[in-house]
């Protein structure tokens, strides 16, 4: 039921975790230990795992990229286990501060995140051989932050990637800000994209590009539909080229393809 792999990156350590029923994880979830820094957490059903991966005496700091319980769900039980701080962005640190709800889906697959007090996260990060850059990204949540290594040409993107022509958004998710942040991001020097769920080695700045060319096209056509007086609706069925049936059901309408159309729609 549990997958766990490590993979070497270079001087990157990267930890899959997952629930696996047969096969590949449902959803493979990375951590990224670099230095000193461990990048997120994992869920919490797989704290066991997870700490059984990572070395305590290695580890002084530990960022997320955002609030979400597959990132954040053994921040607090690592913090205590490394004696080391949580920095993440102001809204993340208030969210995991007061705990959050999530769906029956969410529990499955990840379990909840404890409470615990993070710390706000600074601008630059540097442990003895890497210094990171946190740059506030938001769009798939209000904390989103991913973490630039210039020098080294990384960056560690969270869920800003995950795919470049994708199909569904979660219900709280805006294509407005993920444009913005998608355009800053591109502007940075970098070609390994570490991605919290689909790690790319090279042209990592090329496939950022591409989900933002993506994105600006599907808006652009959501309006242009949108001028022509037809409704979310009959926007979602003309330009929906997969069934996200499946994943709407899984998710009790969390995530499906018309959350998109809205977005695109809530942003004129």
């Amino acid at each position: 039921m549990i997958f766990a792999k490590q993979h070497t990156y270079g001087s990157v350590k990267g930890f899959e975790v997952g629930i696996a029923p047969m096969g590949k994880p449902i959803k493979s979830v990375y951590l990224y230990h670099i230095d000193s820094i461990l990048i997120d957490t994992g869920p919490h059903h797989l704290r066991k795992k997870v700490s059984s991966m990572i070395s305590v005496n290695n580890v002084t700091s530990i960022l997320l990229t955002h609030h979400h319980e597959d990132h954040s769900g053994n921040a607090g039980f690592l913090k205590n286990r490394c004696s080391a701080p949580v920095y993440l962005h102001p809204y993340g640190v208030s969210k995991l501060s007061k705990g959050f709800k999530i769906l029956p889906y969410q529990h499955i697959l990840f379990g909840k995140a404890p409470m615990f007090q993070g710390e706000i996260c600074p601008e630059i990060i540097a442990a003895e051989n890497i210094t990171l850059k946190a740059v506030h990204t938001p769009g798939h949540s209000k904390d989103h932050t991913v973490y630039y290594a210039e020098k080294e040409g990384w960056l560690f993107s969270g869920d800003l990637y995950v795919g470049e022509k994708i199909q569904f958004f979660r219900i709280d998710e805006r294509i407005d800000q993920q444009i913005d942040s998608l355009t800053r991001i591109a502007e940075l020097d970098f070609d390994i994209l570490f991605c919290s769920h689909r790690p790319c080695l090279k042209d990592g700045r090329t496939r950022i590009k591409r989900k933002l060319d993506y994105l600006i096209s599907f808006n652009q056509q959501v309006i242009e539909l949108h001028k022509k007086g037809m409704e979310e609706k009959e926007i979602t069925t003309r330009l929906r080229v997969k069934n996200d049936l499946p994943v709407k059901l899984f998710t009790m309408g969390n995530a499906c393809f018309s959350h998109m159309v809205r977005s695109s729609l809530n942003a004129l």
